[in-house]
């Protein structure tokens, strides 16, 4: 049997990493934990609690018209025959029933404050945009693989509730800006020289595992990609048309130009379907011209 003594001396020659594998809920935990998702944008997911807040505000909007049928009750008693006609139901501080004016004043508003508040806060959540399933895949790999048994299971399950997750701080990337993340160029050792960061508390947070680029210097290369792919879709059928006589074909290399002049605005930026079509009719309006130019003419 250890004694409490053998087992205090072992933890103190221990080293932190081999602390962290034996004993994560103790020396990871939400320390950790809680650094590590505000570390990266991406990280920071948390569940919306979409049917609770629908019951919350089915809720209140249940009190509410209890609130309002009460208001209505009161509205009609002072409008009765039995009432004499110098009762002022059109002003506040001259209402005859100090109850209504309490109401109106006091509950409603404080209700209605209540449940305006709680309905605009939800809105906010649900017209977020939606998590990214790789950034999820990354929050479940930390506590499968980097730092396994760091949070409790239980409270760890809410990174499966899918339907439920919504990023805090959205990460808006285009398509090829996260194919150009996950490529393994940027994963070998000299490129991520260039493209990697230490985030604030590196040493308390570092697993071995999580690679954390610099947001910036990636959007600077998916910029400079963007911008010579561009520049070639403009060179490009210059030189082509020039060869080229026959009309038929110049209007399929100007077709096949504009096609994929539209797929590159779609994936290589965060453009919506209009927006890159209105850029797609800009870029044919120039080739349109290109074609009026004419094939250089030969001897």
């Amino acid at each position: 049997m250890v004694s409490t003594n053998d087992s205090a001396s072992t933890n103190d020659n221990a080293s932190m990493d081999e602390k962290l594998d034996k004993w994560p809920w103790k020396y990871a935990g939400y320390r950790v934990f809680s650094r590590w998702v505000t570390s990266d944008p991406a990280f920071f997911i948390v569940r919306r609690f979409g049917s609770l807040n629908a019951r919350v505000i089915l809720c209140l909007q249940n009190e509410i018209v209890m609130l309002e049928k009460e208001l209505d009750t009161l509205d009609h008693e002072y409008i009765g025959e039995d009432r004499p006609n110098n009762t002022n139901n059109g002003s506040f501080w001259e209402d005859p029933s100090e109850e209504r004016r309490k109401l109106i004043c006091g509950t409603l508003r404080t209700k209605l404050a209540e449940y305006n508040t709680f309905v605009n806060g939800y809105a906010q959540l649900v017209s977020r945009q939606p998590v990214n399933t790789t950034d999820v895949g990354l929050v479940q790999g930390w506590f499968q693989n980097a730092r396994p048994g760091a949070i409790d299971d239980e409270e760890a399950g809410y990174i499966y509730c899918k339907d439920d997750l919504i990023p805090v701080q959205p990460k808006t990337r285009s398509w090829f800006r996260r194919r150009l993340e996950s490529t393994l160029l940027l994963n070998r050792p000299f490129m991520r020289y260039f493209f990697d960061r230490e985030p604030r508390d590196h040493d308390i947070i570092k697993d071995g595992r999580t690679i954390w680029q610099d947001d910036k210097k990636i959007e600077m290369l998916s910029s400079v990609v963007t911008a010579l792919v561009g520049l070639a879709m403009l060179i490009g059928p210059l030189w082509i048309l020039d060869r080229v006589i026959d009309t038929r074909t110049r209007l399929g290399i100007i077709t096949t130009f504009i096609v994929v002049f539209f797929a590159v605005v779609a994936v290589a930026t965060t453009a919506k379907p209009w927006e890159s079509l209105a850029a797609t009719a800009a870029y044919s309006a120039v080739l349109m011209v290109f074609l009026q130019l004419g094939p250089r003419s030969t001897t």
